[in-house]
């Protein structure tokens, strides 16, 4: 069931003026210097189902081993396994980065994706996404701070959120997310959004025993409103 008391996107919009307040996303977005986007993704890719402690010991021990993108290209796949193996799913994620290289040398002639900035932000995205182990979350990370693009990445604690206020639907997909959610942000406040419903997440809306009795939004949030009930 999806929050009727009022319009998704007004709610949306009371939200980012409500976390903002509390966590400061678009601030530190202003003082933000983008990354490099080949990097970005990689980093990315390490960081699916793990933490960021152990996505970070991934990446610095791979790029200890193998100090460029070509080394990593041209390295034996058990090497590179070995060296990310701390981040999990190492036989999945070694192939699917070593592959993207492979490609993008094919494909460009230089281990470089600084041409993805130029892209219309659609194609930037079917462009990532056709690639094994690139999801749209993954494509949505890295061209909202790699490339300035306006997109808000919808991962487990984003997802979380939106079903508890009602934004989304309680069968909605993390996929489908994305779509839903995409027209309800202003322009220009999906990124700082997304920075703070992170924060958020992480230590208020959290997944077990969430704090709302402390929230910013509870006067907005479905899941509030029905547990006051019951």
């Amino acid at each position: 069931m999806k929050q009727v008391t009022d319009a998704p996107w007004r709610v949306v919009g009371k939200m980012i003026r409500a976390l903002d307040r509390v966590f400061g996303g678009a601030a530190r977005d202003r003082r933000r210097k983008p990354p490099d986007v080949l990097d970005s993704l990689m980093r990315t890719i390490l960081s699916q189902n793990t933490t960021d402690e152990n996505r970070d010991r991934a990446y610095e021990r791979l790029r200890e081993r193998f100090p460029t993108w070509e080394a990593v290209m041209e390295a034996r796949p058990g090497e590179v396994k070995d060296a990310i193996r701390v981040a999990g799913l190492a036989n999945q994620k070694g192939p699917n980065m070593q592959a993207f290289l492979r490609w993008l040398k094919s494909k460009r002639g230089e281990l470089s994706l600084d041409f993805i900035r130029d892209l219309p932000e659609d194609r930037a995205i079917r462009t990532l996404t056709r690639h094994r182990g690139v999801g749209i979350k993954t494509a949505y990370i890295v061209l909202a701070f790699a490339c300035d693009m306006d997109l808000c990445a919808v991962d487990t604690h984003v997802h979380r959120i939106l079903r508890r206020v009602g934004i989304i639907d309680e069968g909605c997909s993390r996929e489908k997310a994305h779509t839903e959610l995409a027209p309800l942000i202003p322009k220009g406040k999906a990124r700082a959004f997304h920075v703070n419903l992170i924060d958020f997440g992480k230590t208020i809306c959290t997944a077990r025993n969430p704090a709302c009795e402390t929230c910013p939004i509870a006067r907005m949030c479905r899941y509030y409103q029905m547990g006051r009930k019951g």
